[in-house]
């Protein structure tokens, strides 16, 4: 029966202020974070500021491990406060001081040279404890039984984990399954995933422990021969999907940057044509399948890929193909909502077969054509899943609101009460629950500052001929949901598409 390496962390704090990549609150905190605290503490115990040879065995040892079980306490984003702190310009101080000047006037006064620093903790219960569960293959080699004893002496130096005022009391021991089943009923537990999923964590990898040695070699000679070299953020580490046990499944997407074809830019497409970015990017994956020959049989192309079906077949597996906005901050003014510069394509939940793994490999380097002038329009190109931009279409929230808007399954004839019921169909149609709602709000004008109005969005000639109602959206649901989220009677072909309103 598999054991696993547990590494305990107590806060002595009930707050915690680490950020992700993005600078968005982390939580909870990376596997690669627990590393960095693990190689400072090999540092700081045997007294080797400048080298860690003792521990670096165990190290990568732990590094090349699978990335591990997270248990963490529920947490939410508190409110955010500002610091006064220095803005690194003591060189300005110096100089007027080397001038005579010593009286703490002008440049010479220190504590003119600051500057406000905004501080958006994580809180989480007082005194609580975060879990990392590495499993240990079974049964142990006694050779990774010498990297274990290690690493358990080495948790016990750690001081903090994120910034320098997160302290911390570790610890780190083996469990057994009896151990670990009466600890997973102590938190949430947070569990790697090969597909997307809500949440991305930094992991170390094999290069990694090199990386951080060589990072903190470049900030002891930074300041070599009087001339200033800025030490290069850390790359070496993985981007692994993370999801709860609790969270619902996250809709699997690829996703993808819009490129200009001739020049190094992305392509701008603007908002109010969503409709003709979604049939660009249908049509090409139409003609790669058919030009590659994959075609897993069923008339697949003309189904999963264009969409063609009989009535009533709404729930069949195909592809959805949603344009997205830009969501671009502008500081205290807030999220406005740009053209478009990146577009995914999504499958049903409950798809029973994925094509997204031919999709992902496939699409990139394609170009989206226009029909009529057959002129590339822009050039496919993968797209991270920690960009800023995805991430407010797909991590979980429970306020979102259109950026491209509904179109109801009917004509509501101006009725509030007959458009609350389309759209409850619609709602239905698209496997979410309206129980699950908590609030509803329809509107011809954007919920989004820079966001057109509703009928200036081009909708196919089966949409507009209908003469269905068009609305904007803004949905609170009970529960946090995560993304993306499509709906209406063009949920497939860019309209409907709904993106976090709390994304401050």
């Amino acid at each position: 029966m598999p054991s696993h390496l547990c590494f305990s962390v107590l806060f002595l704090d009930s707050r915690f202020h680490g950020r992700d990549e993005g600078n968005q609150p982390e939580w909870p905190p990376s596997p690669l974070r627990l590393f960095q605290a693990l190689v400072a503490a090999a540092a700081a115990q045997a007294n080797e500021r400048q080298q860690i040879q003792s521990a670096v065995p165990a190290l990568r040892w732990l590094a090349g491990l699978p990335p591990p079980l997270i248990l963490a306490p529920p947490a939410q984003c508190a409110a955010h406060f500002c610091l006064s702190v220095p803005n690194n310009a003591m060189d300005l101080v110096a100089k007027a001081w080397a001038r005579g000047n010593l009286f703490g006037k002008g440049d010479a006064n220190p504590a003119t040279h600051r500057t406000l620093k905004t501080v958006r903790p994580t809180r989480f219960p007082d005194f609580s404890r975060l879990f990392y569960l590495w499993q240990l293959p079974d049964p142990v080699p006694d050779e990774h039984l010498t990297h274990i004893q290690k690493l358990i002496c080495t948790a016990r130096s750690m001081v903090a984990l994120g910034w320098g005022i997160d302290l911390v009391a570790a610890q780190a021991q083996i469990l057994v399954q009896e151990q670990l089943s009466d600890l997973l009923q102590t938190g949430e537990l947070w569990q790697p995933q090969q597909a997307p999923a809500s949440l991305s964590l930094r992991v170390p990898s094999s290069e990694t422990l090199e990386a951080l040695i060589s990072r903190h070699d470049s900030f002891l000679k930074r300041l070599e021969k009087g001339v200033f070299t800025p030490v290069p953020p850390l790359a070496a580490y993985r981007l692994v999907p993370y999801r709860r046990t609790s969270d619902p499944p996250l809709r699997p997407f690829a996703a993808f940057r819009l490129r200009h074809p001739p020049e190094d830019r992305a392509a701008v497409f603007p908002v109010t044509k969503a409709n003709h970015v979604a049939a660009m990017t249908r049509h090409t994956l139409a003609e790669l399948a058919s030009r590659t020959q994959y075609n897993p049989g069923n008339n697949w192309i003309d189904r999963y890929v264009h969409g063609h079906r009989n009535p009533g077949d709404d729930t069949e597996p195909r592809f959805s193909y949603l344009p997205l906005p830009s969501i671009e901050r502008r500081g205290d003014r807030g999220c406005y909502l740009g053209a478009i510069r990146r577009v995914l394509v999504a499958e049903l939940v409950d798809s029973a077969e994925s094509h997204l793994p031919w999709l992902r490999k496939a699409l990139p380097g394609q170009f989206l054509t226009d029909q009529q002038t057959r002129q590339h329009q822009a050039m496919l190109a993968p797209l991270a899943l920690n960009d800023w931009v995805l991430r407010q279409y797909t991590e979980a929230a429970d306020s979102w609101a259109t950026v491209t808007p509904v179109v109801l399954p009917g004509s509501d004839d101006g009725n509030f009460a007959k458009a609350e019921k389309l759209f409850l169909k619609a709602l239905r149609h698209a496997g979410y629950a309206p129980e699950a709602l908590a609030e509803l709000e329809f509107r011809h004008v954007s919920f989004w500052p820079g966001g057109p109005l509703a009928l200036r969005f081009v909708r196919p000639n089966y949409l507009q001929n209908s003469h269905w109602s068009v609305y904007h959206v803004r949905l609170s649901w009970k529960h946090a949901l995560t993304g993306p989220i499509a709906l209406g009677a063009g949920r497939h072909c860019g309209l409907g598409i709904f993106a976090r309103r709390d994304n401050s």
